[in-house]
């Protein structure tokens, strides 16, 4: 790698940094490149253009860091989990959420992932089903894919791909919330492991519950989607 490589990979590390703490404390739409730009104290205002192609190409570079961690942590997990003879619904709801857990000790971005993650939930997990239609392209996690297919075999298609954007936001918005509350001393690092467990719980319980029968009537009488 040449001087001119490091000095490239130095300027791109401290404008993701910047655009992590300024993401996941102000929202994606409440920063501009420029203050982005000044906060990594790079004299080129047009750093970010250069070196990512724009927000999409920064916000692509910052899941390209840490997506691919907690995409091994879930399989892992999984392995672990299925060799222990643990009901699908509580391997993957344990999948879901213990990565993210983990995020919140890591010091490089890892707690600013999870709310950059949360705010862009609803999209992400839009995207990751139709990835042609979405700008960011996300790590395909085809072994907790699997057992929650396994999980929602006997469900109609409908309900599947609401839960699945249910569990997704039970997950990161519950981890995301609970870093901010615990920031704000409302809660303490002893109280994430009870908070942690009860929310694998919850998502257990949207794996497992089967739809009521109002569900199944609105269900048949319209052409429900993803909403």
């Amino acid at each position: 790698m040449t001087q001119g490589d490091n000095r490239s990979n130095r300027t791109k590390q401290a404008i993701i940094r910047a655009a992590e703490n300024l993401y996941a404390r102000h929202g994606i739409d409440g920063v501009s490149l420029n203050t982005i730009t000044r906060t990594a104290r790079q004299s080129n205002r047009n750093a970010i253009q250069y070196h990512f192609g724009g927000k999409n190409g920064l916000l692509q570079a910052i899941f390209d860091k840490h997506s691919p961690g907690v995409a091994g942590r879930r399989a892992a997990i999984i392995d672990e989990l299925a060799d222990q003879g643990e009901a699908t619904e509580v391997i993957v709801a344990t999948a879901m959420v213990q990565p993210l857990i983990e995020k919140l000790s890591d010091p490089d971005g890892g707690e600013a992932y999870v709310h950059i993650s949360a705010e862009l939930i609803s999209a992400n997990t839009l995207g990751y089903q139709s990835p042609e239609t979405y700008p960011l392209q996300l790590v395909r996690e085809t072994k907790i894919a699997e057992f929650t297919a396994r999980q929602f075999a006997n469900l109609p298609q409908a309900v599947v791909e609401q839960r699945i954007l249910h569990m997704n936001i039970l997950a990161y918005h519950g981890v995301s919330d609970h870093a901010r509350l615990r920031k704000m001393k409302r809660y303490t690092a002893a109280d994430t492991e009870f908070m942690a467990s009860n929310l694998i719980d919850s998502i257990v319980a949207v794996l497992s519950m089967a739809p009521s029968k109002r569900t199944h009537h609105l269900l048949n009488n319209s052409d429900a989607k993803v909403s």
